[in-house]
């Protein structure tokens, strides 16, 4: 009876072993449910472990100027895993690197890393800030410019912002025609320091045309300096309010006086208030002989063009 017993559990084992193997076959191999066989198989699938930022500055003498870094405020926080703070973060797991004698290979070069990858490793962090969550929509982001084009992070010459050169300089190097505009005679005053790009342009996106700071409108952005001109007013000069103040300024600069985008006010003036009834703007009345000097500068009589309290043709 103990012999057929043997028996009949060994062909249950053999069973159960081809059924296992079978499987493995058919559907891939199962987890183990050993503890060592588990540990054995996790260990290949790991790229890398986290060695800490200390590791780093055996070969890479950065202390001394990363310690000036705002990356650097979160190193003393112990109770975050090095994978939040030091270099990984930014670099990724450094052991395949230590442990290959510094291969460049083993750890992410952002001087060698796609635009992609780049920020990716940067919206990790800053997507959460709300200056900076828009930035794969943005005109920068949809163009692949990495952040590291305009940010250097271990050298930059512009702290705390971590800029690689100083507006406007920076942005010259690919707005060409807006360098142009700032050397008309009459401009805002960029060039001089009085004003930078980023007072009106957010380089990291936004919901407004031309990415400007405000998201109501792209003459709201002027309002900040040009408050006079917000209103609210009784009689408002409709194009201000729907087109912004860019349909009657060339707003970099311009060679016209006010940077306007004529020559002569008439002749801007006359784009909407021409003899089209109902097409445009109101037709200028019958006694208004525009070939005559005296009909010819709108605002000797219209002040306040850009609005008024009082006026319906803007007199005061």
């Amino acid at each position: 009876m103990r012999r057929r017993r043997r028996r009949r559990a060994s062909a249950l084992q053999v069973l159960v072993r081809t059924g296992y193997v079978l499987s493995a076959l058919l559907l891939g191999n199962p987890q183990p449910t050993h503890p060592n066989l588990a540990a054995q198989a996790a260990a290949p699938a790991r790229e890398g472990e986290y060695l800490g930022g200390e590791a780093c500055l055996h070969c890479h003498d950065i202390r001394d100027a990363f310690a000036k870094n705002p990356h650097y405020k979160n190193w003393a926080e112990e109770k975050l895993a090095w994978s939040e703070r030091g270099c990984e973060p930014c670099h990724g797991p450094g052991s395949e690197h230590g442990h290959s004698g510094g291969d460049p290979k083993k750890i992410l070069n952002p001087r060698t890393a796609g635009p992609a990858r780049i920020n990716d490793t940067c919206l990790t962090c800053h997507q959460q800030q709300e200056e900076r969550a828009h930035y794969l929509r943005s005109s920068h982001g949809l163009n692949a410019v990495a952040c590291t084009t305009c940010h250097t992070i271990h050298t930059p010459r512009i702290k705390p912002s971590l800029l690689a050169a100083r507006p406007p300089a920076l942005c010259y190097t690919c707005h060409e025609e807006v360098r142009a505009d700032f050397n008309q005679p009459f401009r805002h005053k960029v060039n001089e320091g009085w004003m930078s790009c980023t007072d009106c342009h957010n380089p990291h996106g936004g919901f407004a045309p031309h990415e400007t700071r405000e998201s109501t409108g792209p003459e709201a952005v002027c309002f900040d300096c040009h408050a006079d001109k917000q209103g609210p007013f009784v009689f408002e000069h409709l194009p201000v309010r729907v087109e912004g103040c860019g349909i009657c300024h060339d707003v970099h600069g311009s060679t016209n006086p006010r940077m306007l985008k004529r020559s002569e006010i008439r002749f801007l003036c006359l784009e909407c208030h021409a003899d089209t009834p109902g097409v445009f703007g109101p037709t200028t009345p019958l006694f208004h002989d525009i070939t005559q000097a005296r009909w010819q500068h709108c605002t000797d009589c219209h002040v306040n063009i850009h609005g008024s309290q009082v006026s319906r043709v803007f007199f005061e």
